[in-house]
């Protein structure tokens, strides 16, 4: 999992007028000489060094050759980042992610009423896909059940929401208000709603069951799909409807897809619709070609409760807190923070969403740590102060309420809170989601 810095940077912060202008000073070359060889004239080039005009690529390889020196001198070589940070202000100044909701029979249909905006859209690799939502009130006609991947978590942020599931032994429906969250399984058929005249505002955290260059739902993208309808009566139905996902997340076409199972277009047609039952060389075939485990090609079809959790907000105090496995605090440091899941007796594979309780401890105590795996952090009181690397450079990010940051966990990172208030225990409150197919028992003591 990698963020490359260059995907970061505004042209203002190159500076390059400055980085030629010294350049040229410590060549002794003067304006006019410079401009000489570059073929221009050194007004156009002072305007250059004075930030006044703004270059073509073309005109900082020139410059490079004109001074002999390398590309990096004028532009910095890339820094790979295991974090990327997304900021509450910056987030609610970009428009929302259209969602298109799709039919079962491959049609399209109208896009969701509901608003998303990706919070860790430049990670390669990523197997969590965070998002922030804003769900709206809608009248019971115009509610549209879908479902799409494996497993979701889902926090309530603001107002009161609406979730309904259906399952194989009927539909369920639950009342989430602000602070509670619900752990279901997403390839069920679900939907969302906000009780109250305003918009309901929430964190959705979806678990991808394989990795993706882009995503399990593809929210960087001006295109995600996901399906309605009941999700398939039978598992032949589903398989086919899985198969219909996945190639239209790939962009294949029916043609492709045959050409890579050994079938028919008509074959592969019959088995998205349901009519046709799909043969096992063919689904490993596709497994190959998709670059996927077959165990995603069929998805959790065998659907066994328990299908999801809801935690209460007002439960949260009295559930069980969790040591982590990977020591955060240095030997016989008091404890930094408390640690309580969020799933319950949800069986989880490979997500595993805290509730984290920033404690006012002295920041000497604390250490850096790593653990196998990705974690998504949400900030939702107080301020937290977030130290990892950065190549061999040692790096300090501050998060604020509304702040979100996802991290390879792999890389030595600590997270450290504090607060002026000396009567206060806690210093910041955290959502923190781990993605680690090692299992819970690996990151926390039962």
């Amino acid at each position: 999992m990698a963020l490359y810095s260059s995907h970061l940077l505004q042209y203002p912060e190159l500076k390059l007028g400055e980085r030629i202008r010294d350049a040229r000073q410590r060549q002794g070359l003067t304006l006019r000489q410079l401009a000489s060889r570059l073929g221009t004239s050194s007004a156009r080039l002072s305007q250059i060094e004075n930030e006044r005009v703004r270059v073509h690529l073309q005109d900082v390889l020139e410059v490079a050759e004109a001074l002999n020196i390398p590309l990096d001198a004028l532009i910095p070589t890339d820094v790979t980042l295991p974090y990327q940070i997304t900021r509450d202000t910056d987030r609610r100044a970009r428009p929302p992610k259209p969602t298109l909701l799709a039919y079962p029979d491959g049609s399209a249909g109208r896009s969701s009423p509901h608003q998303y905006w990706s919070l860790a859209n430049l990670f390669l690799g990523r197997h969590l896909e965070p998002v922030l939502g804003r769900i709206m009130p809608i009248d019971e006609h115009e509610l549209c059940f879908c479902y799409h991947d494996e497993e979701e978590f889902a926090f309530a942020l603001r107002g009161t929401l609406e979730f309904r599931i259906k399952t194989p032994e009927g539909e369920h429906r639950e009342e989430l208000v602000r602070g509670d969250s619900v752990y279901f399984r997403s390839d069920l058929p679900h939907c969302f709603r906000s009780l109250e005249a305003e918009p309901a505002e929430t964190i959705h955290v979806f678990c991808s069951p394989s990795v993706s260059t882009a995503g399990g739902l593809d929210w960087a993208h001006s295109r995600a799909i996901v399906y309605t309808g009941d999700g398939g009566s039978n598992l032949q139905r589903r398989i086919g409807q899985k198969l219909m996902l996945l190639r239209e997340e790939h962009g294949w076409s029916l043609d492709r897809v045959a050409r890579s199972a050994g079938l028919s277009g008509r074959q592969v047609l019959g088995i998205e619709r349901g009519e046709r039952a799909i043969p096992l060389d063919a689904a490993l075939n596709l497994a190959r070609a998709f670059g996927k485990p077959l165990r995603e090609l069929i998805g959790l079809t065998v659907a066994r409760p328990p299908y999801y959790f809801v935690q209460r907000s007002k439960d949260i105090s009295s559930s069980p807190i969790r040591r982590r496995r990977t020591p955060v605090e240095r030997p016989h440091a008091p404890p930094s923070k408390t640690c309580q899941p969020l799933l319950g007796d949800f069986p989880a594979k490979e997500m595993y969403p805290c509730f984290l309780r920033m404690l006012n401890v002295d920041l000497e105590t604390l250490t850096l740590h790593e653990h196998h795996g990705q974690e998504f952090i949400y900030v939702l009181e107080g301020e937290l102060e977030l130290t990892t690397y950065a190549g061999d450079e040692e790096v300090h990010e501050t998060l604020r309420a509304g702040d979100s940051c996802y991290i390879d966990s792999t890389v030595p990172h600590l997270l450290r809170s504090w607060t002026r208030n000396p009567y206060s225990e806690t210093s910041a409150e955290v959502l923190d989601v781990f993605w680690c197919p090692l299992g819970e028992a690996y990151l926390f003591d039962t």
